[in-house]
């Protein structure tokens, strides 16, 4: 990201002359793959967690986990929830932003811009059609992991609360500040 900043405000100042192809890669890195790298990391540290504790519950039936690492590995939603909402997200408004533009490019003749774009909406498409399934069964492996952390443990009443608040912020996929 301050790489994206820095070449913006080299190039807009006139210090270093800084290719546009540069610097719309560095932008597209900076919006769509940062945070979803961010997103994956984290689903795989939930899952190895949660993993661990699965674990760890059929070596030792008797001891139960703290609250702490029942907060943060075993919620009412799979780890990687977020991470099939975000494919999503970056599927439908790339497949919204590259439907709307293949039109205009192909009116102009610009074969190779109309070869491009057409190939970013099928990507986006591809991604939209993955990202549903996805989240369907990550939602029934959350229901599924709920059940089996109600037969290996009984919570206490505050951290079952902290527990059913989801990682994305609300139950049914939107977003807080929404």
């Amino acid at each position: 990201m301050g790489a994206t900043v820095a070449s913006m405000v080299a190039d807009a100042s006139g210090w270093v002359s800084v290719p546009r192809a540069v610097q719309a890669g560095l932008v597209l890195a900076t919006l769509f793959v940062l945070p979803v790298t961010w997103v994956a990391v984290h689903a795989v540290w939930a899952l190895r967690g949660r993993a661990e504790l699965f674990i760890a519950a059929k070596e030792h039936p008797r001891r139960r986990p703290t609250d702490r690492q029942l907060v943060n590995h075993l919620r009412n939603e799979h780890p990687l929830t977020p991470l099939w909402w975000m494919v999503s997200v970056l599927g439908g408004l790339g497949a919204l932003c590259l439907g709307f533009a293949l039109p205009f490019a192909l009116a102009d003749g610009a074969l190779l811009a109309g070869v491009l774009l057409g190939t970013g909406l099928a990507v986006s498409l591809a991604a939209l059609a993955l990202a549903v399934p996805g989240i369907r069964r990550a939602a029934r492996q959350g229901s599924e992991d709920e059940k089996r952390r109600a037969e290996l443990w009984s919570l206490p009443t505050a951290v079952e609360r902290r527990l059913m608040i989801p990682l994305l912020g609300a139950g049914d996929g939107a977003h807080l500040g929404a």
